[in-house]
């Protein structure tokens, strides 16, 4: 990756008339560089108007089934799980966690409430005890190896205000609080299997239970080296696979590197624990449950999701939420910056209400690690989902998502003059 490049791009899928746009930014993305594979999906109410695929690779067995990690993208599943207990008045958002697992109240945490956690907002960010990988996979969660280490664990927060990003824990503690309450005591991974992706014939996972090597394809952070060679292109108007100029890119280093946060994974054999692309591949964490992380998706199957979620919480008679329990989880948005320099509008159920500045007014949800992006705009309803597998490490606010959202909306404004 990086640069122009000169190995044909092979995209396939479809797209209906009047969305030819987005087919050629989706493919332009590919030409400079700046995808190797990737996947979009995207439903206009409940018609699919988006289904494309693409790899620089010809030899490659990608298609639009080929599962990737999709980061925190599955942050959103994990908001959408929480809301079905909400909807079942199972669970209140303004409720404590603690009324439903008590033995979470223990060091200072009985006041925390669920709409604090899925805000962002527990103090739990950064764990002082690690959790093995091992932890994770769902007999032991099943053993409380995660809520015994947690019901111990002690708030902490951050200087520049309440709202800390639990890039890893949000997950772990929702299962905890999931499972608890479930009629059927159920993980939240099982649950999204089976009242989810099962009805919606979704080819979304929390918890991988079949054989790994098969329709997976891994998912690798840019090389730095490329990463600093485009930004300088960028710098210099030339067209470049990196979003951001070299100036940018290293403000962006430069404030990184003042932060300071404890590991939430323990050390897993001889893995190189910084290397997140690589450590979300491995078989154990792919099996595991860290439903704020791991999501073994298709944009096949996270388009369907957001389809549902477009139309208030039913899609082609299959209904996932009430459209109580779905005005509940879009309910009450409360602004304020993570990282010192990220605006965020969490709502009480987990998902980002996008304004205007973001570029992406009208859609909730959230986007992972490296570029996928899960969201969905209820007012144009529009479903959209775009997986890739080249990890765009230094951009936040993943732009080749975004660009390609904007271009829908436009397609679809259009359609309805």
């Amino acid at each position: 990756m990086g640069g122009a490049n000169s190995t044909p791009v092979q995209v396939q899928g479809h797209v209906a008339p009047g969305f030819e746009p987005v087919k050629k930014l989706f493919e332009d993305n590919f030409r400079k560089g700046a995808d190797t594979n990737a996947q979009l999906c995207v439903y206009v109410g409940e018609e699919k108007v988006i289904d494309l695929w693409g790899s620089v690779d010809s030899n490659l067995e990608y298609d639009g089934d080929t599962l990737t990690t999709v980061f925190s993208s599955t942050k959103s599943l994990t908001a959408i799980a929480m809301a079905a207990l909400q909807d079942q008045g199972l669970i209140s958002y303004d409720e404590k966690i603690s009324t439903y697992w008590p033995e979470f109240a223990q060091n200072g945490k009985e006041n925390v409430k669920i709409c604090d956690l899925m805000r962002h907002e527990a103090g739990l960010a950064n764990p002082h005890t690690p959790i093995h990988p091992e932890s994770t996979l769902r007999e032991n969660i099943k053993k409380n190896a995660i809520g015994a280490m947690y019901e111990q664990e002690t708030m902490e927060f951050p200087s520049y205000g309440k709202r800390e990003y639990h890039a890893l824990t949000r997950g772990w503690i929702a299962n905890e609080v999931f499972r608890r309450v479930d009629k059927r005591k159920r993980t939240l991974g099982e649950f999204l299997a089976e009242d989810v992706a099962a009805p919606l014939n979704a080819d979304i996972h929390v918890g991988f239970q079949g054989e790994c090597s098969t329709r997976y394809q891994p998912c690798l952070e840019v090389p730095f080296g490329t990463v600093v060679g485009d930004s300088i292109k960028r710098s210099f108007g030339s067209d470049s696979s990196v979003e951001m100029t070299f100036g940018k890119l290293m403000k962006f280093l430069n404030m990184f590197r003042g932060l300071t946060t404890r590991p939430a994974l323990a050390q897993y054999k001889d893995q190189d624990m910084k290397r997140i692309g690589p450590l979300f591949n491995l078989d154990v964490m792919r099996k595991g449950e860290t439903s704020s992380a791991n999501g073994n998706c298709s944009a096949r199957g996270l388009g369907k999701v957001a389809a549902a979620m477009a139309n208030k919480g039913t899609f082609n008679g299959v209904q996932i939420l009430s459209n109580k329990a779905w005005e509940a989880l879009h309910g009450e948005p409360e602004k304020t910056v993570i990282f010192g320099i990220l605006p965020t509008n969490f709502t009480q159920g987990g998902v980002e209400k996008f304004t205007e500045e973001t570029g992406r007014e009208g859609y909730y949800g959230w986007f992972g690690y490296g570029g996928s992006v899960f969201q969905w705009n209820p007012e144009l309803r529009i479903g959209f989902a775009f997986v890739p597998t080249s990890l765009h490490w230094y951009d936040m606010t993943n732009t080749r998502g975004k660009m390609l959202q904007q271009e829908v909306v436009k397609c679809v404004k259009n359609r309805q003059l």
